[in-house]
């Protein structure tokens, strides 16, 4: 089968390429927003033509009373090139002080109105990219003599500019602004040029999302796939991705797996085949021990055979895997716990529980009774009294099992998970048992997503904290 060109590629130059593409998409954008939004108009003003019908404007102006001033500013024969405005307050903009034709512009005006330079107002924008400008641009052509001289190329710099003002003094507190006149579209264009850099980062966001969650969705396989395999021990094969660098990682991964698994199975599987064939041997003393005529000496005999056949027992059950091999199904966790309390206590255990009588869990039943078993059988055998807590959280359960006996200093608490692993110092051989007690129920409790700990009871002796997720993981 043809592999698709994007999923031979490796993950830089598929980076590359997205971002290149955004930016591409973005210039796009840019080049097709001329034909949904005009651009703004270029208007050339004579620089006489300007000064003329500025001056007839200030002479209509002053020659009215205010209150028709407005009436008589809608009626001018430039109001189709121009935009006037009568204001009763100085205006909102101050005097740009700018060089070229723009200043030469301010001299001329405050010369001819005979004014002090601070009652005419200019103001105007510079743009170096005229075509996002919001309103219409303007270039102020200075005398036709000087058209084609070396004094336009001087002032070119200053000759276009945009949201042109000219303010002008008619009274203590009166003005005309004059300006370009406005085609309409100066919100629109605001909007377009507040849009495109929003835009240009939601495309490129958009793309570089894309390729990440190209890139997460693997590792988030590779870190379930790990997971699962810690918890339960059992292969957790990712299929195969689309980059070559996380496709070399996932076959790397199940290669790993696949060896994990053959070590550990060929090691449980000699195990178990030495703890299998121990058990003629075991049978065949038992049958001589019955014959040895010292009684003391026979149960002596006897009670080292049952060990051993405890322990083979145990060995058989912990590298057969037959615990994780069950299906799951409902368990009432309440139930359970205070069913294993009563057959402790009927055995003549002191032993209390603190809990709900209820409690839902979907779990290896089998596998949690005898890990839950062996907990209280341990407390039992090395306390003389135990106590049982069940807390339900919003997530997970919480279980306490606590004794009062010699408890396991916390430098040993690790080791006692070990198999066949027995801390004489505290927990003495007379109370019997494999040493595979708590391996197990840790094994347990792993495959069904939860925690395990040892910590001191508030008596001095041993509590072992377990917490058990409601949602299978």
């Amino acid at each position: 089968m043809r592999i698709p060109f994007w999923s031979r590629l490796r993950l830089a130059p598929r980076i590359v390429l997205v971002v290149l593409g955004g930016m591409l998409a973005v210039k796009a954008v840019d080049k097709a927003m001329p034909l949904l939004i005009r651009p703004p108009e270029i208007m050339f003003f004579d620089r006489d033509w300007l000064l003329d019908n500025l001056r007839d404007i200030r002479d209509r102006s002053v020659a009215v009373p205010a209150a028709e001033r407005a009436a008589v500013l809608e009626d001018l024969p430039v109001r189709r090139w121009l935009d006037v405005v009568a204001l009763e307050t100085p205006p909102d903009f101050s005097h740009t002080s700018r060089g070229g034709a723009f200043a030469d512009l301010h001299v001329t005006i405050v010369d001819m109105f005979g004014l002090e330079p601070q009652d005419v107002r200019m103001m105007a924008d510079e743009l170096d990219d005229p075509e996002y400008s919001p309103r219409p641009l303007v270039v102020i052509l200075p005398p036709l003599p000087t058209v084609m001289t070396d004094v336009l190329d001087n002032r070119r710099s200053n000759m276009l500019s945009s949201d042109l003002r000219i303010a002008v003094r008619i009274g203590p507190s009166e003005w005309l602004v004059v300006m370009p006149h406005s085609d309409g579209q100066e919100n629109l264009r605001m909007i377009r040029n507040m849009l495109l850099p929003v835009l240009a980062v939601v495309m490129i966001g958009l793309a570089s999302v894309w390729v990440a969650r190209g890139i997460v969705r693997p590792l988030d396989d590779l870190a379930a796939a790990a997971e699962k395999l810690g918890r339960d021990r059992e292969l957790s094969l990712v299929g195969e991705f689309n980059a070559p660098e996380l496709r070399a990682i996932g076959s790397s991964f199940n290669a790993m797996q696949l060896r994990l698994k053959q070590f550990v199975d060929d090691r449980l599987q000699m195990i178990a085949a030495i703890s299998h064939d121990l058990r003629t041997p075991l049978t065949r003393l038992r049958l001589f021990a019955e014959y040895v005529p010292d009684q003391d000496q026979r149960r002596q005999v006897l009670s080292d055979i049952n060990d051993m056949e405890a322990m083979v027992s145990a060995t058989l059950t912990y590298a057969s895997n037959r615990l994780k091999d069950e299906a799951y199904s409902a368990v009432d966790l309440g139930a359970l716990l205070i069913s294993l309390c009563d057959t402790a206590a009927d055995a003549g255990c002191r032993i209390i529980y603190d809990g709900p009588d209820h409690a839902g869990l979907t779990c290896r039943p089998v596998a949690m009774r005898r890990a839950f078993a062996n907990l209280i059988d341990n407390g039992c055998k090395f306390g003389s009294e135990v106590r049982v807590t069940l807390r339900d959280g919003p997530d997970a359960f919480a279980i306490s099992v606590a004794d009062d006996g010699p408890g396991i200093p916390a430098e040993q608490r690790e080791e006692a998970f070990r198999p066949f692993m027995r801390l004489e110092s505290s927990r003495n051989r007379e109370t019997g048992g494999t040493g595979l007690g708590l391996t197990i129920t840790r094994d347990v409790i792993l495959a069904h997503g939860g925690t395990i700990r040892l910590e001191e009871s508030p008596a001095g002796g041993l509590l072992v904290a377990v917490t058990l997720p409601k949602a299978r993981g």
